[in-house]
């Protein structure tokens, strides 16, 4: 299943998404993906930031477009934000944000995460662009052996060769088709990210109330992320349940974790949030007011920053 949410403008970003569907009937989601720079607001002092290739020299800032190849060698752009005042001897984050399907760059710019408190100049933020996918409509392909991996391969490898950034500090995030692709990379590529936000995702089951038959196992990943994931209550229209619980429960196991949970703070009244025990790497699962549907809930691009800067020190 892939739904796509709509969303008018930055100004109703938290607003109910609604649901659109791309031509061919099916709908879809949101990817973003994100390294943090080393000076984040609040965070304590930590060791000297690892530096990229990209360390010293000079770069364009600003908003624009670049492009890179995916695993079938087909061209694809994505759009950068650069902080107007990068320093190239500075290492920075590096931010993917990946739209849902029949979206593109812009519209995941939009979303705004880049524009939390301290997110614009402590990082550098990619709005990749998505493709068709089968009959799916635009959007990402999160099989372990697809051409978007090594699409996120091309564009790390490209911005750490053009910019400063801190290689120990990738974060990736996602919302419904999105989310299932920040699964899929937390699954292949977890080894080079710092933290996964995943949000009203996944589909990706054999038997939707089974975790063990997720597509994309066993996962090569030898140390899984912290993660935060975040959904509606139960399930909503496009995701019903079990789809949510399983991925919990997908989570857990990835992060080797107890199936006790404490709680912990929420950012919204709509929201609580819980922390699971004795994880190997940070699990926490928030669910918002059911009411809200398929959506992305109030003060997601705070919270998002929030629990990757937390992840930063």
């Amino acid at each position: 299943m892939r739904y796509a949410p709509s969303v008018s403008s930055p100004a109703n970003f938290f607003s109910r998404l609604g649901r659109r569907c791309a031509a061919s009937g099916a709908g879809a989601a949101l990817i973003l993906a994100v390294m943090i720079a080393p000076s984040m607001g609040g965070a304590p002092d930590r060791a000297p930031a690892a530096r990229s290739a990209g360390c010293d020299k000079p770069a364009r800032t600003g908003t624009f477009s670049l492009a890179t190849q995916d695993g079938n060698k087909t061209a694809r752009s994505y759009l950068v934000q650069i902080p107007a005042d990068y320093s190239p001897s500075r290492p920075y984050a590096l931010v993917f944000v990946f739209h849902g399907a029949g979206g593109n760059s812009a519209q995941s710019h939009g979303w705004g995460l880049q524009n939390a408190v301290g997110a614009s100049s402590s990082g550098i933020f990619v709005f990749p662009d998505g493709i068709a996918f089968q009959r799916e409509g635009i959007g990402w392909d999160d099989r372990n052996d697809g051409y978007d991996l090594p699409l996120f391969d091309h564009m790390l490898q490209d911005l750490e060769a053009g910019y400063c950034i801190d290689p120990d500090r990738v974060f990736v995030a996602g919302f419904s088709w999105g989310g299932d692709f920040a699964m899929a990379l937390a699954c292949n590529r977890g080894d080079e990210i710092r933290a996964v936000a995943a949000n009203s995702t996944n589909d990706e089951y054999q038997d939707k109330s089974n975790y063990l038959t997720y597509r994309d196992l066993p996962c090569p990943t030898h140390q899984h992320p912290p993660v935060r994931f975040e959904h509606a209550l139960g399930g909503d229209a496009e995701y019903p349940p079990p789809y949510f619980a399983t991925t919990s429960k997908l989570f857990q196991y990835f992060n080797s974790c107890s199936g006790a949970s404490t709680p912990v703070r929420s950012s919204s009244a709509v929201m609580s949030c819980v922390s699971f025990n004795d994880c190997k790497s940070e699990y926490i699962e928030c669910s918002f007011d059911h009411r809200l549907g398929h959506a992305l809930p109030p003060n997601w691009a705070q919270d998002t920053w929030d629990f990757f800067s937390a992840q930063s020190t």
